[in-house]
């Protein structure tokens, strides 16, 4: 067996080998990451959907409680036909709302915008017994309307005079077709809800909204009644298999003040409509890799021929030289083992040569001297001429210039005083610290720009889920710094209102993976897109403000942590949130990233911080102020008062930029908070 057929083998091995390994890691690895993404797309809508049915219903409340206020309705002089003519104004306004109706005290019905069931005495059903029996001043519920004679959306309101005294009960109706538009925008957005079973019921079971069986709606409960309760049986999971559906569960949550009705979105999907994206990847993947093995296979018959011809050549040139023969020198210019060889029998054969060579080279060189000398010359003689012509147009030039430069300098003013206003638009998107301090007086906030727009940012809201009242706050550090800086941190506030002000999401990481996927689709940062290094660094923390535990996660930002003067690093993931280098354009998959969790004791003292303050030059040397600096001043002030310790901060980096009359490198943010009696009393 030669040498060619042995390297043949060899080859086709390695790539039959190095084929299936790929083949059994990737086929794994997307499957897992396809069935994680597309059960969080799906989820994500239902969430969606759910939460636009609360926003509705609290966009409802807050017209009839407007309404409830009006002042003509609670005048108690006012008479039948001037509050006739009001609540059909106030319907006029309304346009979304059937009727609007207003009863006295004891449910007569005194004016309906359409004139319907007019001095007649409402039964003490529905949302009458939360208004008289439960005393609550706005309402609202689903029923059947005894005067429109169909299923509607119904919205009280108590109206009192002047003196508080109730004197009567606005009421609206909105037609369910409101609800249905919700779940019939998810669908049409999303091509897999189309094949989907959608069903929205209340507390109870009974259906409110639902694909399969719309005649059923007020009249008839969930047909499989043990999924709901295995669900509630099992509060974490999101998602679950029965039979040959897959059933996702998503529980309504309130909505700023709209505590919710408890009510339930379930939707259901075929297994194989979800997973075949999966089935067709594993096609894909198999195809892919035969065809890979077959091209590879005839690359290495191409190679291995390649391989062999220079040996064979170098064979025979060997042998003709050792026959006298100086001119057979193998032509071979590889960087391996034979070009080296090759190479030493050229080296020996053009010794032999060299001497004549040497005069015939040294009289070209002369000659070539000679004529660039000559080009110089001439070269120079052309440049002073160009030079006298010049001398005018430059003094003209000179004077254009002189206007130019006024007319950039009236520019530049423009351009500072819009990236002034830019600030103050930036500064009032920052959260007022005055929330924080109703929790945590024993804190501060150090904020340094390094221009007069910020890529830092900082970021907190009290969160209400569950029964249970949560603070959540972030620490932000954006690509760029000065005007793109700035449209980065009002991006990173924003999605931070939308994820967990807006979306109720609670938990660091999850938070900071919605984050990255919202920047990369809000930026088309995707496999088609250039590479786009924009994004941003975040440390972002929950605190459960019953229980004192704390949840970090942070993406390039880590926490410092101080307890009984012991100090504690926790590291943040080595990840960054959006941006496409040139080795994620390759693989654009979600963010996994750690949840830390911490119980906090009293005198427990923690920061959170962007990269400006250790990145900061200065010192006799000019070098970066360091990580390991900004820890020991961490450790030397944290035992001052918290309201002292931003002025030392500051002082410190400022007398370190000095040394070397350095400018600020970029923009610094440092966050403390100290944990007190004032708040464990509470």
């Amino acid at each position: 067996m030669n040498i060619y057929i042995k390297l043949v083998l060899l080859c086709l091995f390695m790539v039959a080998f190095t084929g299936a390994t790929v083949f059994v890691f990737v086929d794994y690895e997307s499957r897992q990451t396809l069935e994680k993404q597309i059960t969080a797309r799906i989820e994500k809508q239902s969430s969606f959907a759910i939460n636009n049915t609360s926003r509705f219903i609290y966009e409802r409340l807050t017209d009839i409680q407007q309404l409830s206020l009006d002042p003509i309705l609670s005048d108690p002089s006012i008479n039948q036909a001037e509050l006739t003519d009001r609540i059909k104004e106030l319907q006029l306004k309304n346009g979304m709302y059937k009727s609007i109706s207003f009863f006295n005290p004891e449910r007569l019905r005194l004016a309906d915008s359409r004139d319907l069931n007019l001095g007649q005495t409402h039964k003490l059903t529905t949302y009458w017994k939360k208004i008289d029996e439960e005393q609550q001043e706005v309402t609202m519920d689903i029923s059947p309307s005894v005067s429109l004679g169909i299923p509607v959306m119904h919205f009280a309101a108590v109206v009192r005079n002047d003196d508080g005294q109730r004197v009567g009960t606005v009421v609206t109706r909105a037609d369910l077709s409101w609800i249905n538009s919700t779940f019939e925008e998810s669908i049409a957005t999303d091509s897999l809800m189309r094949t989907a079973d959608i069903n929205l019921l209340d507390k109870e079971g009974t259906i409110l909204y639902s694909t399969t069986n719309p005649d059923g709606v007020l009249k008839e409960k969930y047909h499989d009644m043990k999924q709901l309760a295995y669900f509630a049986s099992h509060d974490k999971e999101k998602n679950h298999l029965f039979g040959e559906k897959i059933y996702f569960y998503t529980l309504e949550s309130n909505y700023l003040s709209y505590a919710g009705n408890n009510w339930i979105l379930l939707i259901a999907l075929p297994k194989d409509v979800v997973y075949e994206p999966i089935y067709d990847l594993r096609t894909q993947i198999g195809i892919t890799l035969i065809l890979v093995f077959l091209v590879a296979s005839m690359i290495a018959f191409v190679v291995a021929r390649l391989f062999v011809k220079p040996i064979l050549r170098l064979t025979s040139s060997a042998k003709e030289m050792g026959e006298g023969n100086l001119e057979a020198v193998p032509n071979i210019r590889t960087k391996d083992e034979i070009g080296k060889l090759a190479q030493g029998f050229r080296q020996m054969a053009n010794k032999l040569k060299m001497k004549i060579r040497e005069q015939d080279e040294l009289n070209t060189k002369l000659a070539a001297i000679n004529e660039r000398i000559e080009s110089k010359y001439v070269q120079i003689n052309e440049q002073k001429v160009e030079i006298e012509l010049s001398k005018d147009q430059i003094e003209m030039q000179n004077n254009a210039l002189g206007e130019a430069f006024k007319e950039i300098e009236k520019q530049n003013k423009s351009i500072t005083s819009s990236i002034q206003y830019a600030e103050r638009i930036q500064r009032s998107t920052l959260p007022e610290h005055a929330l924080f301090n109703k929790y945590f007086p024993n804190s501060f906030v150090l904020y340094k720009p390094r221009d007069i727009v910020s890529g830092d940012f900082y970021w907190f809201d009290e969160i209400e889920k569950e029964g249970k009242k949560y603070l959540t706050f972030a620490v932000g550090d954006c690509t760029g710094h000065g005007v793109p800086g700035g449209f980065m941190s009002m991006l990173g506030n924003n999605l931070l209102t939308t994820v967990v002000t807006i979306g109720g999401q609670i938990e660091p990481a999850i938070i900071l993976e919605e984050i990255d996927y919202d920047i990369r689709k809000v930026l088309h940062q995707d496999q088609h897109s250039k590479n786009s290094q924009d994004g941003m660094e975040i440390a972002f923390c929950t605190i459960d403000l019953e229980t004192l535990n704390m949840k970090y996660s942070g993406a390039h930002r880590s926490l410092y942590f101080f307890r009984n003067g012991e100090f504690t690093e926790i590291k943040a993931d080595r990840a960054s949130l959006g941006g496409v280098s040139k080795i994620r354009k390759k693989k654009l998959a979600n963010l996994q990233l750690t949840t830390h969790e911490i119980q906090l004791q009293k005198d427990d003292i923690f920061y959170l911080f962007s990269d400006g303050y250790k990145d900061q030059f200065g010192g006799e040397l000019g070098r970066i102020f360091s990580s390991k600096r900004f820890k020991n001043i961490l450790y030397d002030v944290h035992k001052e008062p918290m309201e002292n310790q931003a002025e030392m901060l500051d002082k410190e980096i400022m007398k370190w930029s000095k040394v070397s009359d350095q400018k600020q490198t970029d923009d610094i943010i440092v966050f403390g908070v100290k944990i007190t009696d004032q708040y464990l009393n509470k």
